[in-house]
């Protein structure tokens, strides 16, 4: 039985907290599809999850601020860095598991080591993680070329786990 998401607390921001949460997160992620109109904060535990005119759009967990998959899903993703990886790669990360460099097909756009980025199924082409590179996007391209073997993504968000019960609970 999953038990039932309780939000300790959920509330508008004021404009100087928009307004400095704003630079934080266009620092980080420039073209993030955010409007900055109505934005809200619900707190989980230690998870903050920032709403943006209802949609849960960027999560802060862990000391690290990503966007959510339903942001992603919902706003779009065509603005964020990310990687290929195959169907097995998929179903790994769909389960919590951190990205290897065998499921990594191929890589789209430019990033530096420990940058957050998406994974997209290669079939579906939508985002399936949401992670964090242990490699540049030039080393990723190598390794995979030298057909390397190991972890590459630290897997920080998927459907189904608890960031995502939270999102859609909102």
């Amino acid at each position: 039985m999953s038990e039932k998401i309780r939000i300790t607390k959920r509330h508008p921001l004021s404009k100087k907290e928009v307004k400095e949460l704003k630079e934080v997160i266009i620092r980080e992620f420039p073209k993030i599809p955010m409007q900055w109109e109505k934005v809200e904060i619900a707190s989980y535990e230690n998870i903050d999850i920032y709403l943006d005119n209802g949609i849960p759009c960027v999560v802060k967990a862990n000391g690290l601020m990503f966007p959510t998959l339903l942001c992603l899903i919902k706003r779009g993703y065509q603005w964020i860095n990310g990687v290929i990886i195959d169907r097995g790669a998929t179903n790994a990360v769909s389960r919590g598991a951190d990205l290897m460099l065998p499921g990594i097909k191929s890589v789209k756009g430019e990033f530096n080591e420990n940058s957050i980025i998406a994974s997209f199924d290669q079939e579906k082409e939508v985002p399936v993680m949401v992670g964090k590179t242990l490699y540049s996007s030039k080393k990723i391209e190598e390794l995979i070329g030298q057909k390397s073997k190991g972890k590459a993504i630290e897997n920080l968000h998927y459907a189904g786990d608890l960031i995502w019960k939270i999102s859609v609970s909102l």
